[in-house]
Formats: C-alpha cells, structure tokens, sequence
C-alpha cells in the first residue's frame, strides 16, 4: 500500500519576544507528510501616529503612577471627575491652577492611557510598548485599531481594505493614479506596525521634533535588533502633529529616515482660531453640547487660555506667520475697517502690550497677581515676549516651505472657520447720531471694563475721537463675530492654511471633516491608507526593496 503523500501546513507563532517561530510536530507513525510553512514578512516599515494639540496625554513630571493631569481616556477622565478628590477636574479649574498645573517645564508625556486590545496584534509588541496610550482615547481610540487591522490583515488578504482600494478613485483634487494591483499586492510584502509618538504639546514644536527623531532611532534599531529589516517609517499626522513632523523631517536631519508623511488637517501656515482662543476661550460649536463641555476643559474664556498659552510656545507656535498673508485681524468699525498686521504679525499684535485687541492681555498672564503689580507685571510681560520673540518666531518662521518630499494631505473643506478674524463694532445710535461726522480710532481705544471681566468675544471699548466737540471719545462694544459660509475649513484651521501648495504634494484631498474628530471620518481614513500604501512603494528605492520588484 502506497502512503498518501500529506500536507500539514504550520502557522506562523510568536514567542514573548515577538521572534517568529514555527512550531512543529510531525507524526511519528508516517513517514510521507510534508510541512508547509506559509513566510512572514520580515521586512517592517513602521507607521507612526502624531496627535494632534492637545491630543497627548500628560502628567506630572516624575510621577510614578500617572497623576493623570491631562488624560483624554473618555468624558470623565478629561474632566477630571473621577480622579482624586483634591483635583476636582478641569471643567471647575480657573486660571490659576491651570498656569500652576500646566506649566511646560513641569509635564511630561503619559503613556498609561487607555488602549484596547492590548495585545491584540500577533507578532507585534503590545500596543502600550508601542506607545497608543500616549495618545488620547477619545480622538484616536477608534482610529488606530482600524489602522493597525487594515495593516496587518494577512488573514483576509483577497478581500482586506487594502484590497478594497485597487482601482478605486478617491475624487482627489489632485495627485497620483488610483492604486494597482502591484502596488497593493507590494504592500503585503512588509509589516507595517503602528506606532503612537505623544509629544508635550505645551511646550516648543523644535523639543518634539528632537524626541520625535530619537523615537524613530530608537524603534528602526529595535526592529532591526529582533531580526527584522527596518530602514526607514512613516509618519502620520493630526493638525499640530504635522508641524512636529515636519519640523523633524526637513530642520533636524529625520527626513532620511522617512520614507513620506501623511499629513490630517494640517494647520500649515497658521490658524487665527490661535488668536481666539488666547482672547475669548477655545471654539466649539455652538449647536453642540458636548462641543461646548470640551471647550470648557481646554479652557473656557481668555483669562484660562493666557494663564496657560503665555507661558507655553507650543500652542503660540501655531499662530499665523508671515505666509499666512497679512490684515487678517480686522477691527470693522461702520463702513471704515482697520487691518493688521501690515508687515509682521509679531512686533504689531502678538506683542503688543496695553491694546484691547492685541493678543495677550498683560494682566491675565499670572493670575496670582491680583493686585495688579506692576513691577509683576513687567516680569511677566518680558517672559512672555521672550518667548514670542526666541521660541515662536523663529520656528514658525523656520518652517515656511519645508515639506518632506514624500507628502499627502487631507483637510477639511465645508465648514465655516476664520480666516481673517473680525471684531465688529456696535455703536450707541444716539452717539452715532450725535458725533456724525467726527473720526473714530477704535486701535487706540482702551478697555472700558475692569482687567479680566471681559474674557470672551466682546470687549467694551473707549474710542477716542478726532475733530471738534465737546466729547472725547465714545463708547463701542467689539464683538469677535462668528465665521460664515465666505470661508470655509474644518472649524479651527481655515483653507488657505490646510490646501496646502500643489507644489509640495503628491496628492491631496478636500473632505467634509471637521478637525478634531478628523481621523474618526471614514473618508479620512481610507485616504490615509491609500496614501500610506503609495508612501510604501518608495521602498523599492531603499536596501529593503526585493529583487524582483
């Protein structure tokens, strides 16, 4: 009797180290059986995740647990609400404890927040060692699990996302062919395991882009230390995440170890929503109460906002520069309006000092002095400026016209953001009435109100007058006025500073996202993976292409 020759497929297994082994135990009582062992990839091309301002998790310097200051795991943790009984959460911290608390000398990244599905990827480390709870649950919870299993579903390899794009346009505004079979096909060819890089969003764009450069050393060696072929990565983007990126990428040498960039509502040259915030508090929508709630944990008003943003160059970096045009704040005053900055949007509003429109309000940068001190004052005005001045200029400066080589972007597109930020005048009708004909100077106006009872959208306002007449000046209320269908974005960054230049993409997308959820859009997210498998087939051009591709 002739033995049946059989096939006894082994898969793939991985031990405590993540090294591929095959476990095998052929039968003993038949000789003719054939091992069939299906081949892993060993070449690895890592996808790193930046978040988005805010989008961190922080804590504590050298706290061991997690304090948990700045921990976006669901609504209560961002709160605050359930964490211990002296912090009483975000939503009742005033100016003060959140200057003291969020201080970017005294934070660092927390990498304990919530992740799902721990170990959920066969043949990777844990996501937590790659670094998913550094990144806020809330925003990301959903997107880097789906990213992660459309990367990595050898298991569904005919009928995977990855799959589902060959052929398929995307209504791009414009950029490269739709994806080929080879292309896909080439993808499955390397590992792509997702990794997360929070950064200390407080503090300067330049500090997170040295530790986004350490981390991508640091995770190209250890693959390579586990046998596997690792060169180079990619990085994809939320909003603020981008900067770091880039900044990495083309001002502190990353870019050879960056195989492209996909970049998410990127804030590329600015946002005046920045200047909002510093004066009325963070935006939301106003339809929305779980918008305002989250507004109300950022920070609420201008006086919460300055007591945090005065001191931290991260969040001040994201203002708009020179490239973003001048005379976008506009004070509109009947039919006469006024338009800064002219020339430099640094010596002209940003610092400013004793104007109701200028960006920040001295006597708002340390809560603690209620007195009102001047010599206090001055201290605090010169730190501030210092900053603006050695910290955010230069870097948002810096990085005009920097772009890796290798770029993709997508931004928001239909809703109504600011792009020129405008204070609308209202005028008593009997004063209109009675000083016709006199000039108004609302620029050298000075606030009429008590310092930090205005810290929302209006500001009363003392305008001086010209001409002759028994009165002075007249009273006024500016009021921020909320952005209309004449520009559109994605509610925080505008189009003239997400469409970035054609010249500096591969490809790019206009979609209906808004910012901060942007990665939960399902569009967002098949761009993001058609463009990081084009960003893959630049892998043919490195040490870790095959030979036959």
């Amino acid at each position: 009797m002739v033995d049946v020759l059989q096939k006894i497929v082994v898969p793939p297994a991985y031990d405590e180290n993540g090294k591929l082994y095959y476990p095998t135990i052929m039968p003993a009582s038949n000789n003719n059986h054939t091992a069939v062992f299906y081949k892993v990839p060993d070449r690895v091309i890592p996808v790193i995740f930046l978040p988005g301002v805010m989008g961190s998790n922080l804590k504590t310097l050298g706290t061991n647990p997690s304090d948990r200051l700045w921990r976006l795991d669901d609504a209560s943790t961002a709160a605050g609400t359930d964490q211990d009984p002296w912090r009483l959460g975000w939503l009742t911290k005033g100016a003060k404890d959140r200057r003291t608390l969020l201080d970017p000398t005294k934070v660092e990244v927390d990498p304990e927040g919530k992740v799902d599905g721990n170990l959920a990827d066969i043949g990777f480390t844990s996501r937590l060692e790659r670094g998913w709870g550094e990144a806020g649950y809330m925003s990301y919870g959903e997107f880097l699990p789906w990213l992660q299993r459309s990367l990595h579903d050898f298991y569904q390899i005919h009928e995977g996302d990855r799959v589902k794009l060959i052929d398929m346009t995307l209504d791009l505004e414009m950029g490269e062919a739709p994806l080929t079979k080879g292309e896909v096909g080439l993808s499955y060819k390397y590992l792509f395991p997702v990794h997360v890089m929070g950064y200390n969003w407080l503090d300067s764009i330049e500090s997170s882009a040295d530790a986004l450069l350490n981390r991508i050393n640091s995770i190209i060696s250890d693959y390579n230390s586990r046998s596997n072929k690792c060169e180079k990565v990619i990085l994809v983007t939320h909003s603020m995440g981008g900067l770091v990126a880039r900044y990495c990428s083309e001002l502190k040498g990353g870019n050879s170890k960056i195989l492209g960039i996909v970049h998410g509502v990127l804030p590329a040259i600015g946002a005046t929503s920045a200047y909002r915030r510093m004066k009325a508090g963070m935006e939301y929508d106003i339809k929305s109460l779980k918008g305002k709630a989250t507004a109300e944990v950022a920070g609420g008003n201008g006086a919460e906002m300055t007591a945090v943003l005065s001191q931290s160059p991260g969040p001040l970096q994201l203002l708009p520069g020179t490239e973003y045009g001048m005379g976008w704040l506009k004070i509109k005053d009947d039919d006469k309006t006024h338009s800064l900055p002219k020339q430099d949007p640094y010596s002209e509003i940003y610092t400013v000092r004793g104007k109701w429109w200028s960006l920040c309000e001295d006597y708002l940068i340390e809560p603690k002095n209620t007195s009102l001190d001047k010599a206090r004052m001055d201290k605090d005005w010169l730190a501030y400026t210092n900053i603006v001045n050695q910290k955010v200029k230069p870097i948002i400066e810096n990085l005009k016209g920097r772009y890796h080589k290798v770029t993709h972007s997508f931004y928001g597109g239909a809703i109504p953001t600011h792009g020129d930020l405008i204070w609308q005048a209202k005028t008593p009708v009997m004063d209109s009435w009675l000083y016709k004909g006199r000039e108004r100077f609302p620029l050298d106006g000075r606030m009429n109100s008590k310092p930090g009872e205005e810290v929302f959208t209006t500001r009363t306002v003392a305008t001086p007058l010209g001409g002759k007449g028994w009165a002075s000046g007249v009273y006024q209320e500016y009021k921020i006025i909320a952005p209309t269908e004449s520009e559109l974005g994605d509610g925080t960054v505008p189009l003239r500073s997400s469409q970035i230049s054609e010249r500096y993409l591969r490809s790019r997308a206009r979609l209906n996202v808004a910012h901060e959820p942007a990665y939960s859009h399902p569009d967002a997210q098949r761009y993001t993976l058609w463009a990081i498998v084009k960003i893959a087939q630049k892998i043919k051009e490195t040490a870790l292409r095959y030979p036959d591709a």
